[in-house]
């Protein structure tokens, strides 16, 4: 798959113009731009999914994507778009501390920061930073880092500090576990053959493919 990842860089950018707060808006742009070299050069992980160069960015785009998504499916559901679309768009910003630019060496976790503190802690650190420079109401600006230091929903090595306590964190966290779950599966669907196992990176089992003779033409409805 080739990606261009100055297109996906400015897709994003053109999610955060739709957030109606400005200072929620602006925070995007400046965040975005102090870490655009480092969003476009680092792998999401080292080994799950979006292993790649600009696979952050493009996990990112596809996790906000995913998001908006979910939310225009239920659209007499009254969250907060403006709070789903900025923390989307984080949720992952601490992997640009945790990981080393990608190369094709096995060694790409960015010494304690990942061992240690975990994407979570180092996003929501990052965003909390960058809040201090705005007049925002205490409580709301909480609210904002929670959706970075939560986005998990799981205590973990890689996981949540606190358990989404508002519905806009469980979107972004469902919309992010789609993303991770099916991004790898792509190539190892198929190469699978009909009727046999596959496996995809760290899910729990493997899965068997569809022996349905029909398969090749149901999948591009």
């Amino acid at each position: 798959m080739k990606i261009n990842l100055n297109d996906i860089y400015n897709q994003c950018i053109k999610y955060s113009e739709s957030i109606k707060n400005p200072i929620l808006k602006e925070l995007i742009k400046v965040i975005y731009k102090d870490y655009k070299e480092k969003l476009i050069n680092k792998p999401a992980t080292t080994e799950s999914h979006h292993c790649f160069k600009g696979g952050l960015l493009y996990h990112i785009y596809s996790v906000t994507r995913n998001a908006v998504t979910i939310c225009n499916l239920y659209p007499d559901l009254e969250v907060d778009m403006d709070l789903v679309i900025f923390g989307s768009l984080l949720h992952d910003i601490g992997k640009c501390n945790d990981f080393k630019d990608f190369t094709n060496d096995d060694d790409l976790v960015n010494g304690n920061s990942s061992a240690l503190l975990g994407h979570s802690y180092e996003g929501a650190h990052i965003v909390e930073n960058y809040l201090s420079k705005y007049d925002i109401d205490e409580q709301f600006k909480n609210q904002i880092v929670h959706m970075i230091g939560s986005h998990m929903n799981e205590y973990s090595e890689w996981g949540a500090l606190v358990l989404p306590k508002m519905l806009e964190v469980v979107i972004i966290n469902f919309a992010d576990n789609i993303d991770a779950h099916m991004e790898p599966a792509h190539k190892d669907i198929s190469t699978a053959k009909s009727g046999e196992l596959y496996k995809i990176g760290n899910a729990p089992r493997p899965y068997y493919k569809s022996l349905n003779p029909y398969y090749n033409l149901s999948k591009s409805l």
